[in-house]
């Protein structure tokens, strides 16, 4: 594949990085996607290549996103600054094209162990342990270890009556199903891009879970999350059956830091 030749500045890996789109502006069409390499040579065992092609070859890729930091440049909104004061940009700002035949083959072979990422493409075997992944996505470890439900260290803080009443206009009602239409314009934006980036899903976007009510309020009092634990959570958590697979810009950064070969393999450009 060949490198874009625009680069965000200071981005240590803008090389990699395939165009940028300004807020408002016209999308460019998806880029064609080439005949795969053959599935042979991706795998190391008929072990593996059955579980690929038995629980991973036809998964949905949960469709990736970026944020715009351009946008923001003329902006004043709180909640960027809530997700720079939790050093999340960088990791938000990934803009990778990804490879969708080696992005199933990544999950189809990833071990979580501890705070490390084991996982072999092309037959080359990876491990991204706790201090190379804060590297590459400058994700704190710092903060409680969230894992989509209310953490001890907040019960006793934490009311979904209060936090309703934080992120609501006050036409909002205080009781039942929570839609992203009642929050106010600030928490509108977080939402959004919560679900779209951090913790991206494929259906009810514009619904506010449980999960993301807890983490709107993490952001909004200042509470302190461990983003790297949640990203290896999520990462885990969708090795079973049927599961949407996420984030696939920060798989593309893994191979690149590996020097997995690309240049052959069918990608697209992320939106």
């Amino acid at each position: 594949m060949e490198e874009s030749s625009r680069k965000r500045k200071g981005s240590s890996t803008s090389a990699m990085a395939t165009g940028t789109r300004r807020h408002g502006a016209t999308e460019a069409p998806p880029t064609p996607i080439p005949p795969s390499l053959s599935s042979t040579t991706l795998f190391s065992s008929d072990e593996q290549r059955l579980r690929y092609s038995s629980l991973f070859s036809s998964r949905q890729i949960l469709d990736p996103k970026y944020l715009d930091l351009a946008f923001f440049d003329d902006e004043v909104f709180d909640c960027f600054q809530a997700f720079q004061n939790s050093g999340l940009i960088h990791f938000m700002s990934l803009k990778f094209p990804h490879y969708p035949k080696l992005f199933r083959v990544f999950y189809s072979n990833l071990e979580i162990q501890s705070s490390s990422l084991i996982f072999e493409v092309h037959g080359i075997r990876m491990n991204i342990d706790a201090s190379v992944f804060y590297e590459l996505t400058q994700l704190s470890n710092q903060g409680v270890p969230f894992e989509g439900t209310i953490v001890d260290d907040w019960k006793f803080d934490f009311s979904s009556h209060d936090a309703r009443r934080m992120v609501c206009t006050g036409q909002a009602e205080m009781t039942g199903r929570l839609l992203a239409g009642s929050l106010t314009l600030e928490c509108h934006i977080m939402h959004y891009l919560i679900v779209r980036i951090l913790l991206l899903r494929s259906s009810n976007l514009a619904q506010v879970s449980k999960e993301d009510l807890i983490v709107m309020w993490a952001f909004l009092t200042s509470r302190q999350i461990d983003w790297a634990h949640l990203v290896r959570y999520r990462m885990h958590k969708v090795l079973r059956s049927n599961a949407s697979l996420p984030y696939p810009q920060l798989i593309t950064l893994f191979l690149h830091h590996f020097n997995v070969p690309l240049a052959s393999e069918p990608f697209i450009q992320v939106k």
